[in-house]
């Protein structure tokens, strides 16, 4: 059952500070007392008083302990990793560094925080409430594609870096589809967008496909890994206007896929993985969301 320690205030006072036996514990926070166990021996969450009879105590501020690792371990971090995290600061855990570049504002820092926390809810309405402020454009060149780059950079250095930029991604690419607004079908001319053969980066391709919702453009967006042959299937058929192939990585590169597109819409070679000295004279190259969507719109 529930009890009391004595303890001195520091003016000697005594007072009774509550305490919890293991099974009210596994109560209060729903980890089991097998677990509680478990993490007393492997980590050192050990209750922290003892009665005079002998029997072990959990304090406040051992429940706050548990809680927090609890917390942590349900965010995908390893139960040891995070009983070592809160164990090595005093009050809440502090989450690893995060290295962004010179001059990013506080939306970026605020994003990289609650990424590296595993924190959904967080990063999603920090994602919405920028763009809803600033576009497109502008939300991803300054928060978001830091926030990106650096996690890519630095996933080693995190406890947990793939999760966090696999769940940046995600949020990223249901929240830049989110700021569509275009009805379909009104419209007078068509983008057609895919990543080349082999590519998963994908997203860069949304950023693009939400940046062009205020042209005059219908966008189909094919996504990652587009094979080559539906990918021409849909061209010949729906005649876009313009088609863009994305390609971030330069294995994936291969400048004859686009020639199998020849004659069907223009063409932009868009990302860093286009060797440019090799694309036909008359295939456009892009870099960047701005030049992608200034090329496009120029282009339709």
């Amino acid at each position: 059952m529930d009890g009391d320690e004595p303890q001195r205030t520091a003016d000697g006072l005594r007072v009774m500070e509550p305490t919890l036996t293991i099974s009210a514990v596994e109560r209060r926070t729903g980890i089991p007392q097998a677990t509680l166990r478990a993490w007393e021996n492997r980590y050192g969450l050990a209750p922290s008083r003892v009665t005079a009879g002998g029997h072990r105590r959990y304090t406040p501020a051992d429940v706050a302990r548990l809680r927090s690792v609890q917390q942590l371990v349900a965010r995908g971090v390893p139960a040891g990793e995070a009983a070592r995290s809160v164990l090595s600061f005093d009050g809440e855990p502090q989450l690893p560094h995060l290295d962004l570049p010179p001059g990013t504002g506080r939306w970026a820092r605020e994003l990289a925080t609650a990424a590296i926390d595993l924190d959904g809810p967080a990063t999603r309405a920090l994602l919405r409430e920028h763009l809803a402020a600033h576009g497109v454009l502008v939300t991803w060149d300054t928060v978001l594609r830091p926030v990106l780059a650096a996690i890519g950079d630095q996933w080693t250095e995190l406890p947990h870096g793939v999760a966090a930029e696999h769940m940046l991604s995600h949020i990223a690419t249901v929240v830049l589809g989110e700021s569509v607004r275009r009805p379909p079908g009104v419209g007078d001319r068509s983008v057609l967008l895919a990543c080349v053969p082999g590519e998963l980066h994908d997203l860069p391709l949304y950023a693009l496909w939400a940046a062009l919702d205020v042209t005059r453009a219908e966008a189909t967006l094919l996504g990652a890994r587009t094979p080559v042959e539906p990918l021409v299937a849909s061209a010949e058929r729906h005649r876009p206007d313009v088609v863009v192939m994305f390609c971030l990585l330069p294995e994936f590169g291969r400048v004859e896929h686009l020639l199998q597109l020849a004659g069907s819409a223009t063409l932009v070679a868009a990302g860093p993985g286009w060797d440019r000295a090799a694309l036909p004279g008359d295939i456009e190259h892009v870099d960047d969301l701005l030049g992608a969507t200034e090329v496009v719109t120029k282009l339709l």
